[in-house]
């Protein structure tokens, strides 16, 4: 493997287990903010991942489409992420900007005779990260109040392997792996009016993990020589999370920086073990997709329109037995990508392929006893980078996504804005072929 690629894969790789300085209340709950399921691709065309396939990039939303991989690829992708917090009662703004790992994945085939592929890597699911202040009058106090800080860090990550097996126009494929992260959650009490009475702090700490199950079908029906419709499939099952819990109650200050100091241990509370249950999930689509034929026999994408149902039976979530105020979660999404002719060699820009596409719908969590609606708008493009020799199927396309949204409306306290650009690289055979001739 290139060296210098190595060190993109080793730096990707250990950043997935930081965790991004971002701020919002949603991710209080639950495991946190769900993480985009698709790759850059899928995010471009409004998150179409269970009819998409490509041969050179790996689709993890839907592991049946690893049965079309071609040559060896590499699969990676960042996201720089944007949102601003609107709040009308009291009236607050707040914005923040973050840049995380979006996932980092290898895809191959094994058997060409045979269609079957193969892909593993990792990726988060989720993402922990709020700091909310709230002032309260303590009752019967007279004037006394206090300062509460709710913070609190984690996520969960999913490390996969997964094959795709393909006969004639069915595909089905199976992902597995482990599932793993933490929750940390911190209550400060700090009071404003009394300087001799101590700061106070109550943390919760769970750690959990479990092996998991995920599987999905595509089947195409030729409407032609050059075109085809194309049905998906993908989910998962209800699954079960190992999880252990510990709790600290303790009095603290604040050092000349500003970091927490502890003064006294109140209360350790032992460890407990439990479970996390996670919902059963699932997607289904219909695409239309057309193609080209290259000189060597090859089909080669020229455009695809894409239409797709999400659905998350979030309120059968439970952690450590007790319920969350959870609503089923849904999204309709539609999408599409043109390239004017991919075997153009006059026309750079013939050769890339523009993306488009809008997902809506309903969010899990209630905000003010209202549903909390989402919508985004998507855009992006497939840009090829070739070296002045070509050879066939050696390449690198980078993968662009522009993605504008909103989550909440007038009906909610705190809505949410946010805007996401994700780059992605597919760096693929001339990275990996070794040579032949010196």
């Amino acid at each position: 493997m290139n060296p210098k690629l190595s060190l993109i894969v080793f730096l990707l790789l250990g950043s997935l287990y930081t965790t991004a300085q971002q701020n919002s209340p949603f991710s209080r709950y639950g495991l946190g903010e769900t993480s985009p399921r698709q790759n850059v691709i899928s995010r471009a065309i409004g998150g179409i991942g269970s009819t998409y396939g490509n041969g050179q990039s790996v689709n993890f939303a839907n592991p049946a489409s690893y049965s079309d991989l071609k040559i060896v690829t590499y699969d990676i992708g960042i996201t720089l992420d944007s949102r601003t917090l609107k709040s009308t009662s009291p009236v607050q703004k707040y914005s923040a900007i973050n840049l995380t790992p979006a996932y980092v994945a290898l895809g191959m085939p094994i058997s060409k005779k045979h269609n079957l592929g193969l892909a593993f890597g990792l990726r988060p699911l989720t993402r922990i990260g709020y700091s909310i202040q709230e002032n309260r009058r303590i009752a019967g106090s007279g004037r006394d109040s206090m300062l509460y800080i709710y913070e609190g860090d984690g996520g969960l990550y999913q490390g996969f392997v997964g094959i795709g097996k393909r006969w004639g126009g069915l595909r089905i494929g199976l992902n597995t792996g482990y599932m793993f992260g933490n929750k940390n959650n911190n209550t400060r009490a700090i009071p404003i009016d009394s300087m001799n009475t101590y700061k106070s702090n109550s943390a919760t700490n769970t750690s959990f993990g479990s092996f998991f199950f995920n599987g999905g079908l595509q089947y195409d029906v030729n409407l032609s020589k050059t075109s085809f419709l194309r049905l998906g499939l993908a989910g998962n099952l209800r699954q079960n999370l190992k999880a252990s819990q510990s709790a600290i109650r303790e009095t603290f200050t604040y050092d000349a920086n500003g970091t927490p100091i502890t003064i006294d241990t109140v209360a350790v509370s032992p460890e407990v073990n439990g479970t996390i249950n996670l919902p059963v999930s699932y997607t289904a689509g219909i695409s239309i997709n057309t193609s080209l034929v290259d000189r060597l026999g090859n089909r080669i994408d020229k455009s695809l329109i894409a239409v797709e149902y999400e659905s998350t039976q979030w309120s059968n979530y439970r952690f450590f037995n007790n319920a969350e105020r959870f609503n089923n979660s849904s999204l309709l999404k539609i999408g599409g990508q043109f390239t004017p002719n991919p075997l153009s060699l006059r026309s750079y820009w013939n050769r890339v392929t523009y993306r488009a596409g809008f997902y809506f719908g309903q969010e899990a969590l209630t905000a003010d006893r209202n549903k909390l609606p989402i919508y985004a708008v998507t855009l992006g493009a497939g840009l090829p980078v070739r070296k002045w020799r070509s050879f066939d199927n050696q390449y690198t396309i980078v993968n662009t996504t522009f993605e504008i949204g909103s989550r909440g409306n007038k009906n909610n306290n705190i809505s949410e804005g946010f805007f996401r650009f994700s780059l992605g690289l597919n760096l693929s055979d001339v990275w990996f072929i070794k040579r032949k001739y010196e």
